[in-house]
């Protein structure tokens, strides 16, 4: 149902997640050349309890700025979200209960997602598209709902807590939310969102969020990597610290985003320090680069 990819052991191989529906999800361990997959060994083909669910989208990214990807998948009404924090051995936790993510999403059913940092504090954030398969749901379960709202959730850096009700009209409004794309679709250093739903129109999310943090977009151009430079790993340092993202247009359901890679950087205006692991294998260092803008990085000839 849902694909996503990030080097999740640091090996300078890049990895791959299945989100599979109400069978045991998949992880596909780039060995170089093969893939094994490993995901009841790695702690992520079931939930916490050892059950599998209907899992629809799915995003990689790190959420807790410790530099490894972490996991999130989407599922069904009465199943919960599946969090997996990243444990560096090869392993993943299962944190939906600690996260505060089974809570918000016990009575929902969730399809597109995507780690966003919507208000550029340098944390990455949640945003979900939601509703039911069945469209008769609510005859036979009155607490579910077939069109739902979408979901936008704060990462605190300790837990996430659901903002939805403070984010504007469009989080009251029911749709039968399916994919969901994101991408600074106004070039305004603020995250926006394309969600589709089913029977129904497309919508576009637009970000106002009323904010002093700085951000900065990095654009990448391969060379001897591929042109969009997908399957690059960045690292960007600021006096608040550091953050990591694998530059991708996959993850979520059905659905590709933007190319280019965004990040918020708090009250932070400058960018001390930038590395990038080209998929070629070249390094690529940048420093003291400003912030409030969509920087062009061109992929060097060589290490």
């Amino acid at each position: 149902m849902g694909i996503a990819f990030a080097d999740y052991d640091r090996d300078g191989r890049i990895d791959l997640f299945f989100a599979n529906d109400s069978m045991p999800e998949f992880l596909y361990h780039n060995k170089g050349g093969q893939f094994e997959e490993v995901a009841l060994s790695a702690g992520v083909a079931v939930d916490g309890e050892g059950h599998s669910y209907a899992g629809m989208g799915v995003d990689f990214a790190d959420y807790n700025n410790d530099g490894l990807p972490d996991l999130l998948v989407t599922a069904l009404a009465s199943q919960m979200y599946a969090v997996y924090r990243n444990r560096g051995d090869g392993t993943f936790a299962y944190e939906s209960y600690p996260s505060g993510i089974g809570r918000l999403s016990m009575k929902h059913s969730g399809w597109g997602v995507r780690f966003i940092d919507f208000d550029n504090d340098g944390w990455k954030d949640l945003l979900i598209t939601q509703g039911h398969d069945l469209d008769t749901i609510e005859m036979t379960s009155p607490e579910m709902r077939y069109k739902e709202p979408n979901l936008l959730v704060k990462n605190t850096g300790k837990d996430f807590v659901d903002v939805s009700s403070q984010a504007g009209d469009v989080f009251q409004r029911v749709w039968v939310g399916r994919g969901l794309a994101i991408g600074d679709i106004d070039n305004d250093g603020r995250l926006d969102a394309v969600v589709t739903t089913n029977d129904g129109g497309l919508h576009i999310l637009k970000n106002e969020t009323r904010t002093k943090n700085h951000w900065l977009t990095l654009k990448l151009r391969g060379h001897k990597s591929n042109r969009d430079g997908i399957g690059a790993e960045i690292k960007l340092v600021t006096g608040n610290g550091a953050q990591w993202t694998t530059v991708t247009t996959a993850g979520s359901y059905l659905s590709s985003s933007d190319k280019r890679t965004h990040f918020g950087l708090g009250s932070e205006s400058i960018a001390e320090q930038i590395e990038i692991l080209w998929p070629s294998g070249i390094r690529q260092s940048l420093k003291n680069i400003r912030a409030d803008q969509i920087l062009n990085v061109e992929e060097p000839d060589s290490r």
